[in-house]
């Protein structure tokens, strides 16, 4: 009798572990719909917290270069301080999001970042200025790349690459706040006095930038952690109960309707906590060693070269418009414009003049919200095309245009040119979705935040690259930059391939 009861304890037993289902057939059965979007919209938001930060340095530190005494030096070094902090951050918040969870990083690094740039807004001179902003940057790193592991972790797997392009083309269009805020914003005039300072527009609009970070963090208080972190934590009946609730919100059915009733034990889920210097090399050594590297190197250097760009010079784009369009030099090249300018109107901080043209605003607005209906358009085509044909169409494109700068003598096209540079921003989603494809789930939110940091240093060199030659060499900057591009381009024919189909069985080889 004893020996019937144990058997049948056994068969129920083996036929549970028979019914188990992997997280992503689990992911399929919950589907996709407003609980899965809503989250993914709140996750884009940190992304575009994150972007904005850097961003509005293009019209912050012009317009605050006589309250703080700013030198075009100083401005050089103050645009690359954001990437400065995020490559030196990039590796422990890369580790914090894999072993603390994706929610709970970045709920407390977007906070203590809003709440820097906030206090930013009321520093009185330069140094403290910058002493703000590298508090901001040392937190940037964490919003500014996990909420792509996460949406790629929250949504079914069919659903990944259409959706990490679309937040990306989101992100692009959120950064068209960035020039509407300065446009009803810089433009006011009042001055309140503080004492050690006068507070003008442009710390009001400091404050509008950093208020995105404590939004996007409270909205996420609420919201769950990623299945998949749980399920690599060995966390399984939270991964499930988690389903479950998905489940419920996509179809409005009962949670315990939900078909699923266990799923596959991970076997490479690793239980016992280790200690700090362990546990980071268990997370970072895979990522060097093959078959991982040959990945890293690759997803690295394109994000190098998208970020020296998008990031190093877009920083100067408000800038260079307003110095071509208030040139008077017809049929001449924008670089002989600006050559022209530096020879007749000498040091502009001796004049101290911090006002902006409102018609940049207006083509940076304009331009910013067509390149975001472009990338929005393009990234819901990715299931069509492909992410691999996306982003090398994007990257070389982007890449001619720059290189198109230096002959161009109307001022429309050069115009256009540059102002296309936000599109670069498009490329940043497959590169990602790759990640997502080709790394295991507990070393993802390492890969990403790394090949990021090795992006950012893409970041600082091209901003201060650009500083420095727009003045001394206009023309080797726009051809090293669209060179770059263009380089990257023929690398991303190395990535494997997009079907659909690989990237499951990809997946589901290293779940």
């Amino acid at each position: 009798m004893i020996g019937n009861q144990v058997g049948t304890l056994s068969d129920v037993v083996e036929k549970k572990s028979e019914n188990a289902a992997t997280l992503d057939h689990a992911m399929h059965v919950a589907g996709i719909g407003w609980y899965n979007i809503k989250y993914c919209l709140v996750l884009a938001l940190f992304l575009i917290a994150a972007i904005i930060e850097p961003i509005g340095y293009a019209y912050i530190l012009p317009a605050s270069k006589c309250d703080l005494n700013i030198t075009d030096a100083q401005r050089g070094f103050l645009a690359s301080v954001p990437y400065i902090g995020i490559v030196l951050t990039s590796f422990p918040w890369g580790y914090l999001v894999d072993t603390r969870g994706r929610k709970k990083s970045l709920i407390l690094s977007s906070l203590a970042a809003g709440l820097f740039v906030v206090l930013s807004a009321f520093m009185p001179d330069f140094i403290s200025f910058t002493v703000c902003k590298f508090m901001v940057a040392l937190c940037i790193a964490c919003p500014a790349a996990a909420p792509y592991t996460f949406i790629g972790e929250l949504v079914p797997l069919k659903y990944r690459d259409v959706t990490l392009s679309v937040t990306n083309a989101m992100q692009i269009l959120g950064s068209v706040i960035v020039p509407l805020f300065a446009w009803a914003v810089l433009p006011l005039d009042f001055r309140v006095d503080f004492g050690a300072y006068d507070f003008r527009p442009w710390r009001l609009l400091t404050i509008m930038y950093g208020l995105l970070f404590i939004i996007a963090a409270l909205l996420l208080l609420r919201g769950p952690e990623s299945p998949k972190y749980l399920l690599s934590q060995g966390r399984y009946e939270e991964t499930l109960d988690l389903l479950k609730m998905i489940y419920s919100k996509n179809r409005k059915k009962s949670p315990d309707e939900f078909s699923i009733k266990s799923l596959k034990i991970d076997e490479n889920v690793q239980k016992e906590k280790l200690r700090f210097l362990t546990s980071l090399k268990v997370q970072t050594l895979p990522l060097f060693k093959p078959p991982y590297l040959k990945w890293m190197a690759l997803n690295s250097s394109i994000f190098f070269g998208i970020l020296a760009t998008a990031n190093g010079l877009y920083v100067w784009v408000p800038d260079l418009i307003n110095r071509v369009l208030m040139g008077d030099s017809e049929g001449a090249t924008a670089c002989e414009i600006i050559a022209q300018r530096l020879n007749t109107t000498g040091d502009d901080f001796v004049q101290c003049d911090d006002s902006l043209d409102t018609t940049t605003f207006l083509i940076n607005t304009v331009a910013n919200f067509a390149c975001a209906i472009i990338a929005i358009v393009a990234s819901s085509t990715v299931k069509i095309i492909g992410k691999k044909t996306l982003l090398v169409a994007v990257l070389l494109i982007i890449g001619l245009f720059c290189a198109l700068v230096n002959v161009v003598t109307q001022d429309i096209l050069f115009v256009i040119f540059l102002s296309a540079m936000p599109v670069i921003a498009l490329a940043i989603g497959p590169v990602n979705a790759y990640a997502v494809q080709i790394f295991p789930t507990h070393l993802r939110g390492m890969a990403v935040s790394l090949s990021m940091m090795i992006g950012r240093v893409g970041s600082i060199i091209g901003a201060n690259i650009a500083g420095i030659m727009l003045n001394a060499a206009c023309e080797v900057t726009f051809y090293f930059f669209g060179g770059i591009l263009m380089f990257c381009g023929l690398l991303s024919f190395l990535l494997p391939s997009s079907k659909e189909k690989k990237t499951k069985e990809v997946v589901m080889t290293k779940l």
